[in-house]
């Protein structure tokens, strides 16, 4: 019965689910303050501190994940930097989801309307007390839905870490295939898992949006 299968399995794929949630949440805690602070230089005034930035995130964005994940991990050794797998994948997607969470954040300032600096310049206040306490909140409100958004892909991503043998849910779902050789019904279940987590967490996405409004 596939039913029965599926609740047999359920405890090895719940493990696997723990480590993806780990990797997501380091990836977070590291990719998001790092696109701010991409996003940040990448709407600086000086401009060739504004062009390497966005040439930093184009490049970034460009590269498919799997292949950074690949430099990391094989490149980096010829650097004398050596990094276990999990670590891997946390520099490899951070540095990822940095890239692509900066055009959120600039967005966000972009957002921001130039009426907005000159009342606070006609105030007397400094370009960085108005960016940190009047330009930077209100652009925080309009990023909380996409980040959330990124945060489902990011976890998504989190499968390509099977690729260097990082023991998370698709990978416990191959290797319990393996073993059964009921690979259809092992990596449906492991992608039910997957889509009902997004799911929820894309509905949450999309009330903290609203309630944002």
């Amino acid at each position: 019965m596939i039913f029965a299968n599926w609740i047999e399995w359920f405890p090895t794929l719940l493990s696997g689910l723990g480590i993806s949630l780990s990797l997501t949440g380091f990836i977070a805690v590291i990719g998001f303050p790092l696109g701010l602070v991409l996003g940040l230089c990448a709407t600086a005034h000086n401009r060739l501190t504004r062009y390497f930035f966005i040439s930093f995130i184009e490049i970034f964005r460009g590269i498919p994940l799997l292949a950074v994940i690949y430099i990391v991990y094989f490149g980096f050794p010829d650097m004398g930097i050596t990094l276990s797998s999990f670590a891997t994948i946390v520099v490899a997607q951070s540095l990822n989801i940095g890239a692509y969470s900066s055009e959120v954040f600039r967005a966000g300032i972009l957002h921001v309307g130039s009426g907005q600096r000159e009342a606070a310049a006609s105030l007397g206040i400094t370009s960085v007390k108005a960016f940190f306490y009047i330009i930077l909140p209100q652009a925080m409100k309009a990023v909380p839905g996409p980040l959330i958004s990124l945060m489902i892909m990011m976890f998504q991503s989190t499968s390509l870490a099977f690729s260097i043998g990082v023991g998370e849910m698709t990978s416990k779902a191959f290797s319990i295939g393996s073993i059964t050789f009921e690979y259809l019904e092992v990596l449906v279940f492991a992608g039910l898992i997957y889509a009902v987590l997004c799911v929820t967490t894309s509905r949450i996405a999309s009330n903290v949006e609203e309630n944002l409004k």
